[in-house]
């Protein structure tokens, strides 16, 4: 008896020793995915000037124009620019006491929500991918988006185009947002990608003139998103800018502006029309288990028993880090 307890403290204990490597190894595994998501990048030696990511743990990543002279101090330490410059995207740099580290990585859009300087709230990444999936996004799609907020989806949408093809208008109402929009798409390089139009597009539509176009083809687009306090008030202006068979969703957190905005879609010809609410969590190793469970391929004789084989299941574990409702997302598509 004695043996068997022994056994099963034992077998516990490197059960937890595993969960705690695959958990430890959580934080390469995100730094790895921004490697692979711009191996261009990743061998492009960093020069002053240049825009650095800084990934300091899971919950904790910045973001800087690189400057001769400069310091950066976090948890870690005290890092210098100049150790940094000449480096490769992709690179750790040490401390002094060399005992942490910080990485180095560039600019790619799935980490975007966790460094940006939010100006708004701003939507994650869970809603983001799905507004993408439902926009339909391609190459050469054109997008109009209305409240870009702190652009934290426009950044994420325009990774989806091609430079020349596809092109975001997004339309900011507040003034000073609008400049601060600007200038960051600027240094992320998507200016060529993304137009800020300051706008309120309640009063005054989505409609552009030619020379506020990319191109004269333009003035009509095939996805629409937005996300604004009473959405049902632009619903006929965006009637007037969408292609026919065009993808429309709707981002709003109250059920009401739902209903609103469902009512004034069905009465400007959408359909289709589907509300999505979009909820994720976090599950992770926990330990390996034995069980038992019957053979159901194998022929029984009258009054046989039933035979059971022992096979080995992984347990997951809840991290208990589940957002809960962020909004509900209204998709439609323009018949006309």
């Amino acid at each position: 008896m004695e043996v068997e307890k022994e056994k099963e403290k034992e077998k516990d204990k490197n059960d937890n020793e595993k969960s705690k490597v695959i958990e430890n190894n959580e934080n390469e595994n995100n730094i790895n995915i921004a490697k692979e998501e711009n191996t261009t990048e990743a061998n492009k030696t960093i020069n002053y000037g240049d825009l650095v990511v800084v990934y300091e743990n899971g919950d904790s990543v910045k973001y800087f124009t690189l400057e001769k002279g400069k310091k950066i101090q976090n948890k870690y330490g005290v890092f210098s620019h100049d150790d940094i410059y000449g480096k490769n995207y992709g690179c750790k740099i040490y401390n002094k006491d060399n005992t942490k580290f910080i990485s180095i990585l560039s600019f790619v859009p799935n980490i975007w929500e966790r460094c940006i300087n939010k100006m708004t709230q701003i939507l994650f990444n869970p809603d983001i991918s799905l507004i993408m999936v439902l926009l339909n996004l391609s190459q050469s799609s054109i997008i109009y988006e209305s409240g870009t907020g702190s652009g934290c989806l426009s950044v994420n949408m325009s990774s989806m185009l091609s430079k020349g093809k596809g092109h975001l208008y997004t339309f900011e109402f507040n003034k000073e947002r609008a400049d601060k929009l600007k200038d960051l798409f600027k240094l992320l390089k998507l200016d060529n990608k993304i137009t800020v139009t300051h706008r309120d597009v309640i009063q005054n539509g989505f409609e552009l003139d030619e020379k506020e176009l990319e191109n004269k083809s333009h003035k009509k687009c095939g996805s629409m998103f937005i996300d604004l306090p009473s959405p049902w008030l632009v619903i006929k202006h965006a009637k007037k800018v969408l292609l026919s068979g065009a993808y429309f969703v709707s981002f709003s957190p109250c059920i009401e502006q739902i209903n609103q905005t469902m009512k004034a879609m069905k009465e400007n010809n959408f359909i289709e029309l589907r509300m999505f609410e979009c909820l994720y969590r976090t599950f992770s190793y926990a330990r390996t288990t034995p069980i038992k469970i019957p053979i159901i391929n194998k022929k029984r004789k009258k009054g046989e028993q039933i035979q059971f084989q022992e096979v080995n299941i992984d347990v997951t574990k809840n991290k208990c880090d589940m957002r809960g409702h962020t909004g509900f997302l209204l998709f439609g598509i323009n018949k006309d």
